[in-house]
């Protein structure tokens, strides 16, 4: 039962009255699951969601990059394009997001 379900059958009752044992019955058989699955993030945790993924993408190094073009100017190497590893980074990305959310349940419980 929904929270405006239970609203709705409350407001049938009148004028009638709900024991105790009746109300929180009827709030305890409230499904509350369409509420859990939403995901809101402050200015700081998306702070912190976006530093631990460039971290994480960071710590494995050139293992992202695929391949590199290199160019001569005079004495100077250039780099002209970088390839990068879809897969691996999709990897990173996906454990960095997955330990956050581990460790913002975890602060929940």
């Amino acid at each position: 039962m929904t929270k405006q379900q239970t609203i709705e059958l409350l407001s049938q009752q009148l004028p009638g009255f709900y024991s105790v044992e009746q109300v929180i019955k009827l709030i305890n058989d409230i499904d509350d699951s369409s509420t859990t699955n939403k995901f809101e993030f402050d200015s700081d945790q998306i702070k912190t969601l976006s530093d631990n993924i460039a971290e994480s993408i960071e710590s494995e190094g050139s293992s992202v990059i695929d391949d590199y073009e290199l160019s001569m100017n005079y004495k100077e190497v250039e780099l002209d394009s970088v390839e990068f590893n879809r897969s691996s980074l999709s990897s990173t990305i996906k454990s960095a997001i997955e330990d956050f959310m581990e460790e913002l349940n975890g602060d929940d419980e």
